[in-house]
């Protein structure tokens, strides 16, 4: 059974950060205070709790979005909150006036009590009703659909301080009814443009099937005219499945449009000036017209591929996010597409493997245009202290494609590495760490803690780095140490000493065979054995033996060097167009 902390860990987890907290506790806990002081006869504290509570709701709405989002599904919203509200109040009958002005309290707080229902049913219907999100980037006029309205906290909160206040500080009838139909008037001006908007497009959607926002986005790629499409779908951390793909997509000669499936994933897409669209409902997507386009390229396998992989009119390819020899790199799922794109022959001999009996025109060989910008320095001897990054990937979707060193050896790694003394350490850690297993992220905690210590006490520049392209920190890097993932294939073009952890406890020889990604690399296993060899290479302290394979490695998986170019990426999708217009041109 979890211990109360651990509970207590988790629903603060759950709430989001630390942070949330204050706007709960103020909102909820001053009208159980507001309470407890009634029936202690303290009216005026009651009605100075209810007050406070009632100007919180900014707070929690502003600083508290996720609590906000949980009272709400636990219909626990404004409307019931403010209704509370009114009953408490009511009770403490010294603070009014008289008895026409508690009336006059009643009348007021029924009306605002029903416009607050109105917004939050107007919210409801926005939220699982026919009128589906969107965003876009790069995309001319009114393109953009809330997933609900704007929930305007400080209108909302002015108005309910002005149904509650002039009544429970004692105010005349006649001021308390004035105030409060001002209040009353105040929310449903900013509510009656909201309905009139929603309405407007539920109108439009009725007639044509389009909102007057989809419409823009058609019109849009009717005058654009896309020739590529990206597709991608995701939570926001895989964000570097498209990003790592930007500048590669911005150096075509094709016109090219992105399509996201997930507004998370969209907000953390990098900057570009690619016409970007952001549209979960795939019945949204299903409506828009996309004959113009010739090839519809895949970072990911995910299941809402299959809303584009269904037009005849687009070719289809899986450019994958990265080459690897993880087992995700030799889905079956990839036998849907027209062609597998591969950067070497390493990519096409794990389908070849891997028994699904891919034909062989199905690949193509397009090099990897991400490591163009990859340098073959800092060589070893070439800094006084030599950078060793630190790049782990995630725990996987499940134990069968869990190939991390994090949780396993990560900090027993990191130890030793700075009590060597003599390198500077670059750890960064994959965007989904922790995402699984929350062991990961207490490796991730840990091995934090670890290089910041160092760092204040021996004045090296060590890192941790969560953020950014991982690009720039392989060229500050001497070595890396990492998992099989394919950070190695990139990390191979600079051609530079490198170290894999066996997460399977296999033998080298059989580890090496099955993982030909680490037939160049130093071998760590259990207990971080085998980091003592690779800081002897870093330090020049011992022969790097394994210098000779790198190239060919390289070679094999990334392709000869001049296929790892952008002008290589550049060619391989027009002679893809080309074959869509010989092969597709009839559904057109």
């Amino acid at each position: 059974m979890a211990s109360p902390a651990h509970f207590v860990r988790a629903l603060v987890t759950r709430l989001g950060r630390s942070s949330e907290l204050p706007g709960l506790l103020l909102v909820n806990g001053t009208i159980l205070l507001a309470l407890l002081l009634v029936v202690l006869d303290l009216d005026l504290a009651a009605v100075i709790a209810l007050l406070v509570s009632t100007a919180a709701e900014w707070w929690l709405e502003r600083r508290s979005p996720v609590s906000s989002m949980l009272l709400r599904q636990a219909s626990a919203g404004p409307p019931l909150r403010f209704a509370l509200r009114v009953i408490v109040a009511a009770v403490a009958s010294t603070q009014f006036a008289d008895g026409p002005a508690l009336h006059a309290f009643l009348l007021v707080t029924l009306l605002m009590i029903t416009v607050l229902c109105v917004r939050a049913l107007h919210a409801e219907y926005r939220r699982i009703g026919p009128l589906k999100p969107m965003r876009t980037r790069h995309i001319p006029g009114d393109t953009y659909i809330e997933e609900e309205p704007q929930s305007r906290p400080l209108l909302v909160t002015v108005a309910q301080l002005g149904a509650l206040a002039p009544a429970v500080l004692g105010a005349p009838w006649w001021a308390v009814l004035a105030v409060g139909a001002a209040a009353v008037a105040l929310v449903l001006a900013g509510t009656v443009p909201e309905l009139l908007t929603s309405w407007r497009m539920r109108t439009a959607k009725r007639a044509t099937g389009f909102t007057p926002q989809l419409s823009a986005v058609q019109q849009f790629i009717d005058e654009y005219r896309p020739e590529v499409v990206v597709h991608l779908s995701g939570p926001d951390t895989a964000a570097y499945q498209i990003n790592t793909w930007i500048e590669a997509l911005e150096a075509l000669d094709q016109r090219v449009m992105v399509v996201l499936r997930d507004h998370p994933l969209f907000e953390r897409m990098a900057a570009s000036k690619l016409p970007t669209l952001s549209l979960p409902a795939p019945g949204e997507l299903l409506m828009l017209d996309f004959s113009t386009v010739k090839v519809a390229l895949y970072p990911a396998n995910t299941g809402n591929n299959i809303h584009l992989l269904r037009l005849p009119t687009m070719m289809s390819a899986f450019i994958g996010h990265g080459d690897s020899d993880k087992s995700a790199s030799n889905n079956p799922f990839s036998r849907v597409y027209d062609e597998l794109w591969v950067a070497g022959e390493a990519g096409a001999d794990r389908y070849r493997r891997s028994g699904m009996h891919i034909p062989e025109d199905q690949f193509r060989f397009v090099g990897r245009p991400q490591v163009h910008a990859i340098e073959p320095t800092p060589r070893i001897g070439e800094q006084e202290i030599p950078t060793v990054l630190y790049a782990p990937t995630w725990e996987g979707v499940n134990q069968h494609q869990e190939y991390s060193s994090l949780r396993a050896i990560g900090v027993q790694l990191i130890d030793a590495l700075l009590a060597d003394g003599s390198v500077r350490v670059v750890y960064k850690p994959h965007p989904f760490t922790g995402q699984r297993d929350a062991k990961y992220r207490v490796a991730h905690a840990v091995i934090s803690r670890r290089l910041d210590d160092a760092k204040a006490r021996t004045g090296i520049d060590h890192r941790v780095v969560t953020g950014g392209s991982l690009t720039g920190w392989m060229n500050q890097s001497t070595a890396l140490v990492s998992d099989i993932s394919s950070v190695l294939s990139d990390w191979l073009a600079g051609e530079k000493p490198y170290a894999v952890f066996n997460h399977e406890g296999s033998s080298t020889k059989q580890f090496r065979e099955d993982y030909p990604s680490s037939a160049a690399a130093t071998i760590l296993g259990a207990q971080a054995t085998g980091v003592e060899e690779l800081l002897d290479v870093v330090t020049g302290r011992g022969p790097d033996l394994l210098a000779e394979y790198r190239s060919k490695l390289a070679t094999y998986l990334l392709g000869s060097p001049e296929q790892r170019t952008l002008e290589a990426f550049r060619a391989a999708v027009t002679a893809f167009v080309e074959r869509s217009d010989a092969e597709r041109a009839i559904y057109r």
